[in-house]
């Protein structure tokens, strides 16, 4: 089950000049109420379920119609509403009752086209939402080949998989007007944004648990979130207090503790933020309060702006909950030379506290913490140069089994 909260649908109405809301299947309101929340004048709903639909809420500016999906979309109220104004319209009408246990997913009370009416819909509304945009929740009920985050529909509810190409084909008849974005999130989006409007900006958030990433065991040495492990196992709170959640890494890329879940047990699962999720320095689509852990290795040195950076990492940890960041010291790592001998891509060095630096890029990390807008709490900060070799010729060690050559540190978030 799919819902507009996953969507910054707020920037429609900020930037797009989107009025109403148009949705299939009201349920329990969820998408209904987060619409007037997110600054829509008018949500515009049907509930085909009776039960459901005399528990809705009827306002000013809710209104939810006793009727099937197909019927409403055709509707006088939503025509004019089409005509008149830009809207958001959430297709989310099948299986009627059975996301609150009325119905079973496979029940017999209501034909096919009752039960699964979304061609019906989209044949509906060609021509008439020309400008507005459309979510369509959902789309592995017709396309089995694709992956979604929440799996295949399996056996648990009906399937049209025999309308794949008549799906497709409905999808294709807006493409005079509008970009066509099928997204894996939850159980499948496909998103219909205008062409007139310029960029889509309905990027997903990414929620806690999403599987952004594969994990695999990458051989020889990847990065120092591997060489750490050993460390961290003979340290309890890592186990006990920190590595515990829904976590989120940043820039863990092939070194990410997501590899190592099994070895931290409280950890339930763990999202992977790297270039293909976006900007880390703003995490533009998470967000705020969101993760029981932020993790990240060897990442805030590529920050154009580590102070911009770090407080967006702090935004979306839950209050009470842990960030844990290794970053390279400038001594063991840069070594008195700059720019970075080892890594091209490092724009700051970074030290536990100096009057002064070799470095002109120099961070003192106590200085950095001190900008997070926030409040919060040194849990630990460590010099992790237990391994690290003096007395060998000018190498990166981060490169050999044994010295992380950074610093530590582990700061809780303090808020109720």
């Amino acid at each position: 089950m799919g819902n507009i909260v996953r969507f910054p649908v707020n920037t429609l109405v900020s930037d797009y000049g989107v009025t109403h809301f148009i949705e299939t299947g009201y349920g329990k309101g969820v998408s209904c109420r987060a619409a007037i929340a997110y600054g829509f004048s008018k949500a515009l709903s049907c509930e085909i379920y009776p039960d459901l639909h005399r528990q809705a809420i009827q306002n000013e500016k809710i209104s939810v119609a006793l009727s099937d999906s197909t019927d409403f979309i055709q509707s006088d109220i939503v025509n004019q509403t089409l005509e008149q104004n830009r809207c958001l319209i959430f297709l989310d009408a099948h299986y009627p009752g059975a996301d609150f246990g009325y119905e079973d997913y496979k029940t017999d009370k209501w034909d096919k086209e009752t039960k699964l009416p979304l061609l019906n819909e989209l044949l509906a509304l060609q021509g008439k939402c020309n400008n507005s945009v459309v979510i369509i929740d959902d789309y592995r009920i017709y396309l089995k080949e694709r992956e979604v985050y929440q799996g295949a529909i399996g056996d648990i509810a009906e399937n049209d998989f025999e309308s794949r190409e008549l799906f497709i084909k409905l999808l294709n008849g807006f493409s005079a007007t509008h970009e066509i974005h099928l997204l894996p999130h939850d159980t499948g989006y496909v998103i219909l944004w205008p062409k007139a409007w310029g960029e889509n900006v309905l990027v997903p958030y990414i929620f806690p648990g999403d599987p952004t990433a594969t994990f695999s065991v990458t051989p020889g040495v990847p990065g120092t979130t591997s060489m750490s492990i050993n460390r961290r196992l003979h340290d309890s709170r890592f186990s006990t207090r920190w590595l515990v959640g829904y976590g989120l890494d940043i820039g863990g890329g092939n070194d990410s503790i997501g590899i190592y879940q099994s070895l931290f047990p409280l950890i339930k699962a763990v999202t992977l933020y790297d270039m293909p999720q976006g900007d880390a320095q703003f995490l533009y689509n998470v967000p705020d309060n969101a993760f029981d852990f932020v993790y990240s290795a060897h990442c805030l040195e590529h920050m154009v702006d580590p102070t911009i950076a770090i407080n967006n990492w702090f935004r979306v940890l839950k209050p009470n909950g842990h960030m844990i960041l290794t970053i390279p010291d400038e001594d063991m790592y840069e070594q008195g030379v700059w720019p970075s001998t080892y890594n091209f891509d490092h724009k700051h060095t970074f030290t536990l506290a100096k009057k002064k630096s070799w470095s002109p890029v120099s961070i003192n990390v106590l200085d950095l913490l001190n900008t997070l807008n926030g409040t919060y709490e040194i849990q630990k900060i460590e010099l992790l140069n237990q391994s690290y070799l003096t007395n060998v010729p000018r190498i990166d060690q981060t490169r050999t089994p044994f010295a992380e050559s950074g610093i530590e540190i582990v700061i809780k978030k303090i808020g109720d």
